[in-house]
Parts: structure tokens; sequence; C-alpha cells
């Protein structure tokens, strides 16, 4: 890939920007605190002769280190490239680099950028977006914490010592609290969905097994599969789809799901395997007979929670609830 005339690779850290700039046969790298405009400051050097869309500005994912900055870029026209990490640690193995700093890495970023980054530019997610995967993710902390809090009260309960009843207060009163607080975050997603999304959380609400956490997890972190042509992409995308594992006429192996995406959307998904094989007839019927062919009950679930993504993606892509006579096995 080659289409830009400026390529910039930027090593995202919570304190700088290390960026590294390819033009022709040039290159140049600077090194800024990680403030988008002192950034924009340094870009608009190289804007004299040329326009915004002569430059690619590419970075790693780094969980949320990346976004302030891709944000503020893209909002201001320029076109702006997210690199998934795995590939980029993939580029630089091959390339056999014993060197790691900030200023290598930029250079690699753009190196990658200028030879292979096909993926499509940055689109920033609406408020509404951000608000529900920011309350998903706060429900996720809670959930783990309400559960740890949980098992540690049970300990409490067998160790042999006066007036128990008083130091198990302490964890029943942070539980009830606990259990309070998701309740809230919980119906603020939902009015958030019903209230910015009503047609798409119809659509998905019409499909069985499908609950508000998947509801919510598919409008916000997935966009409600904007961007994507098909539901298999989808699937490779959040690291849930079968990988086939064969080379030459003497490999093959089983393949396997790669888990290369979000590690909270396969857990959700997962989740909602376990409620669709009892309320959806289709994922039932496909889950039981994966099982009678010697598929691990795990697996299967995994491969359940493909199967309510291609029926999602069914739904919101046509427009159409979900129809069980529509299927095919």
């Amino acid at each position: 890939m080659d289409n830009y005339k400026i390529y910039i690779g930027i090593d995202v850290s919570k304190e700088y920007f290390t960026s590294t700039v390819l033009f022709g046969d040039k290159k140049e790298t600077f090194k800024i605190i990680s403030k988008p405009e002192e950034f924009e400051k340094k870009v608009k050097n190289y804007l004299k002769d040329l326009e915004k869309s002569d430059i690619l500005i590419l970075m790693e994912h780094t969980g949320v280190y990346h976004l302030p900055l891709a944000e503020y870029l893209a909002q201001r026209g320029y076109s702006v490239g997210i690199i998934n990490p795995y590939s980029m640690k993939n580029f630089i193995e091959a390339k056999m680099s014993r060197v790691k700093t900030d200023k290598v890495d930029s250079t690699y970023i753009a190196e990658y950028g200028k030879r292979f980054f096909e993926g499509k530019l940055f689109k920033p997610k609406t408020e509404a977006q951000k608000q529900i995967e920011a309350k998903l993710r706060i429900l996720e902390d809670f959930q783990k914490q309400l559960n740890m809090l949980k098992n540690q009260r049970e300990a409490l309960k067998w160790v042999p010592m006066k007036k128990p009843d008083k130091n198990l207060a302490y964890y029943d009163e942070v539980i009830k609290l606990l259990k309070k607080k998701i309740k809230e975050i919980e119906e603020e997603i939902e009015k958030l969905c019903k209230d910015n999304y009503p047609r798409e959380y119809e659509l998905l609400s019409s499909i069985p097994g499908i609950k508000n956490r998947a509801i919510s997890m598919i409008l916000s972190m997935l966009r409600g599969f904007e961007g994507f042509d098909s539901a298999k992409k989808v699937g490779s995308f959040i690291g849930i789809c079968p990988a086939p594992l064969e080379s030459g006429s003497s490999v093959r192996g089983r393949g396997g799901i790669k888990k290369r995406g979000s590690g909270y959307v396969r857990r959700v998904l997962y989740l909602c395997g376990l409620s669709a094989i009892r309320a959806n007839k289709y994922c039932r019927e496909f889950y039981q007979r994966l099982i009678s062919k010697g598929k691990a009950k795990k697996l299967a679930l995994i491969a359940v929670g493909y199967k309510l993504i291609k029926q999602a993606f069914g739904v919101l892509k046509s427009g159409q609830p979900f129809r069980e006579d529509l299927l095919t096995t």
C-alpha cells in the first residue's frame, strides 16, 4: 500500500508521542508531550505543499492512551489508521529486531503503514456508544468485585470465632451497595440503548437468547456491525471465528479460535450461548448436534455464540426481526 505521500508512525505513551515521519526516501523523528494540539502543530509543518488527505497517521491500539489523539485528528480531517497489536508484533518479529525503543517502534509503525495497512480509517464513536461502553466496563468491574466479596464472605463464615455476624455485616453492607449500583447501571445502559438506537434494540431483542448485556455490547463496542460486510468478518474481529490448521498434504490439525479480539465480547457471547441453548431452538439444536459429535461443551457454547452473532448481523443488516422459519442449518 502506497496511497499517501507521507506516513507518520506514532508510539503512544501516557506522557509522550514519539513519532517517525516517512516521506519519499527521507525520515524524521520527533518526540513531544502527549497533547494532541502539540502534535498537530508539528504535522502542520508538512502541510505547506500538501493536503491532509496526503498524510496517513498511524498508531498501535494501546487500550485507551491512543484514543484522545486518534479522535482529535479524525475530527479535524486527518486520515488515521489504528494497527492491531498482533499484526504489529508479527511485523517486528519478522524483521528480527533486537532493539526496543520508542523511536524504533514508531519507525516500524510508519513502515508497516506504508507497506501493509489496508484497514479502515479510524472513525470516532458516538457519544452514546462511548457512554454505553464505559458503563459496560464499570458493570464488569463491579460484578468482579461482587463475586470476590461473596467468596471472601463465605470464607470468613468458616473461621471459628465469637460474634462472627458483626464482621460479616461489613461484607453485607458493601455487597448490598454493589448490587444496588449494578442494577442502576443496567437500567442506565438499557435506557441509552432504547433512546439512541430504538430500532436496532427492537431488532436484536427479537432474537431468543440475546439479553440486554449482549445488545448493548453489539450497539456500542461493535457499533452495530458498522463497517462489516459479513458476519464472518465480525467473528474474526472479535476472535470467535474458527481458523483452519493446514499445511501442505501432511498437516491437517483441528483449528480453533485465535482470541485476537476483545475478551469481554467473547465472555458476553459465551454467557449468551448458555441462555440461547435454552431459549433459541436453532441454537439448541446446533449445540446438541455438536455435543453428539464429541465437541467439548465449552467449545460448543463458543460456537453457539458465533451463531448468535450471525443472527444479530442478519437482523440488523436486513432490518427485519428474527424469524426462526427462515433459518437454515
